[in-house]
Formats: structure tokens, sequence, C-alpha cells
């Protein structure tokens, strides 16, 4: 083998090597939040009454939250009164990504 094609090798087991401390690593500008979805909108986008969060101030809050990338690609539907995880930048306190969608339902609260 030549030079060039050993070199190229060290360099991909290198990147390979490095990706899972890259993939460890926590992002800080975004934290994850519990909540309901209350009411559904155009666009596939949902209004989203958070249960529990890091920062206190955002509970009981309502956000508007759409999809996350995934959940689009791969339809995944919800309605009102589903449980869903998401998360928020910390740039914009009253938008959320909506990433999962609990099997169970939240029960009504009288």
């Amino acid at each position: 083998m030549g030079k060039v094609q050993e070199h190229k090798r060290a360099a991909k087991a290198k990147r390979q090597n490095d990706a899972p401390q890259r993939d460890a690593e926590k992002r800080t500008d975004m934290f994850d939040i519990e909540g309901v979805v209350e009411e559904c909108l155009p666009n596939t986008m949902f209004r989203v009454k958070v249960l529990a969060s890091p920062v206190p101030q955002l509970v009981g809050q309502v956000l508007l939250g759409t999809l996350a990338g995934k959940m689009r690609l791969f339809r995944i539907r919800v309605l009102p009164g589903d449980s869903v995880k998401c998360y928020v930048s910390k740039y914009d306190l009253k938008k959320a990504k909506i990433t999962y969608r609990s099997v169970q339902r939240q029960s009504p609260s009288i």
C-alpha cells in the first residue's frame, strides 16, 4: 500500500475513536421538559403544558411545540392529552421541539 492510503486509514481510525466522546458531551444550550399536549394547531404545531422542567419558572407554562425531525419523518401522531417529552432552547423559552410521545395517555385533571 502507498503512503496516501495509510494516512487515510489512520485519519479514519482517529475519527472513529473520537466520535463517542463527542456524542457523550451534554449540550448546555437546551434542556428537557415533560408536558401534556393541550391543543393541536395547523402545520404539526401543538400547545404543550409543561409538567416537569429543570427550570422552575416553566412549570405550568404553555409552550408552542413542533415535531422533531424523526417524529415528522415517521409520521408519529400526537393528539391532545398525550404525554410528551420535549426540549427547549435557553435562547427561546416559548418554543419546544417534541421528541417523544409516551404510550400512556395523561389522565384528565379535574
